[in-house]
């Protein structure tokens, strides 16, 4: 039975994908503007003129335009659009100061070479990527395929070639043959065969024959990774809107890929000490006597304990910044007389306000009156169904709303 249903969570995924491939390549062919109602995937052309740049190269081939540049030695950025239409220099994700980054390159007949890395652009915008040595770390399968505003890059993979990465997706942990959508999605209940979940970490490794590159994609969109399940022979990721962006990090090593990583969009804060005891956690203890049994019975049965989480019940009618008076009715007491044995107390806290007008709450009050919530393009705020009900939203590209 275990076997049996195994396989068919194998089964199930590359049918999906297989689902998806078809719409993609019903896509590529003429039919699929009276099928779909938009333009088939176009490729680009092979004629092409090319700039160089202090970091770089600029290659111009019917109507797109590719730049790859170099933000360090081991670091390479590439960016595709069609002419004229070239996107903001900007990015959620990579440090300012990475972004803005640029290293000296030696320039060459049809790419560049920095201290570590040699960049071919071919007259069709087709990327080669290699070490000094000659070993080549990625090469475009095809040409990049666009529909509208719709894109996917296809890689040349081999036996040889592993994937590591994309955060804690199922499945796995090497991601080959496997194939994935970034797109949070609070999954309750998740398996094997779920995708997408609750995170989107746009960044794998590459490794192969002892060589490692790191690939992120620097797109916010609903995006898609397919590591092989499509083709045995490539790779790919793409997205439905958004830019054409994403950055090449060389090792060799794994540790050097990830170092870089860092650098490049920010190291993780070291957690509290005590963050790395055992952490007793479920949905939900409440009212304030099954945290405080718990408690008891841990430090009864000695188990060694350093953190008690409670979920979203310990809130009133589920607001976040709120405690039940009722259910929790001695709340910093409680918080208080845990400390004293050695335990902390983690709550929930959820990105939303409940949209309560009127009625004293201070997270909606004070944030109405700071104008830091979401809004739409009319300007009025963007109220969305969560666990109080109507709820807005932080809007956290504001520095005034992260501070607040």
């Amino acid at each position: 039975m275990i076997l049996l249903s195994s396989t068919f969570v194998s089964f199930s995924r590359r049918l999906r994908t297989l689902a998806e491939t078809a719409a993609w390549r019903t896509c590529i062919v003429g039919a699929a503007s009276m099928v779909f109602g938009y333009p088939a995937l176009q490729a680009v052309a092979q004629t092409a003129s090319e700039q160089s740049l202090p970091s770089g190269i600029r290659v111009q081939s019917a109507g797109q335009v590719m730049e790859v540049t170099a933000l360090r030695d081991d670091i390479l950025r590439v960016r595709e659009w069609p002419d004229g239409q070239e996107p903001e220099n900007a990015s959620w994700a990579v440090l300012p100061t990475a972004l803005h980054s640029t290293a000296a390159v030696t320039s060459e007949a049809h790419g560049f070479s920095t201290g570590k890395l040699h960049v071919v652009v071919g007259t069709d915008l087709a990327l080669t990527v290699s070490d000094l040595r000659g070993h080549v770390l990625q090469e475009d399968a095809e040409p990049l395929l666009r529909r509208g505003k719709d894109f996917r890059v296809y890689k040349r993979s081999s036996a040889d070639d592993h994937f590591f990465g994309l955060g804690d997706k199922p499945g796995p942990l090497d991601r080959e043959g496997e194939a994935f959508t970034m797109w949070n999605t609070d999954r309750f209940g998740w398996q094997e065969s779920s995708d997408p979940i609750y995170k989107s970490i746009p960044f794998f490794l590459q490794m192969r024959e002892g060589r490692t590159l790191g690939v992120f994609f620097n797109n916010t969109f609903r995006s898609f990774f397919d590591f092989g399940r499509e083709k045995p022979q490539e790779y790919s990721f793409g997205a439905p809107d958004g830019p054409l962006d994403y950055f090449l990090l060389y090792g060799p090593e794994p540790k050097q890929v990830l170092s870089t990583y860092a650098w490049l969009t920010g190291p993780t804060p070291l957690p509290p000490m005590w963050a790395l005891g055992f952490q007793q956690s479920r949905y939900t203890y409440s009212p304030e006597s099954e945290l405080l049994d718990v408690e008891h019975r841990l430090r009864a049965d000695h188990i060694p304990s350093d953190v008690l989480w409670l979920d979203i019940d310990f809130q009133k009618n589920n607001m976040p910044f709120t405690v039940d008076p009722d259910r929790f009715p001695k709340f910093p007491e409680l918080v208080k007389n845990l400390a004293a044995e050695k335990f902390r107390l983690v709550v929930i806290t959820d990105l939303h306000v409940a949209n309560q007008p009127g009625t004293g709450y201070a997270p909606y009050e004070t944030g109405v009156a700071g104008d830091h919530f979401v809004k739409l393009p009319d300007g009025s705020r963007y109220v969305g169904t969560v666990w109080p009900g109507p709820s807005m939203f932080p809007e956290f590209t504001q520095a005034k709303t992260r501070e607040w």
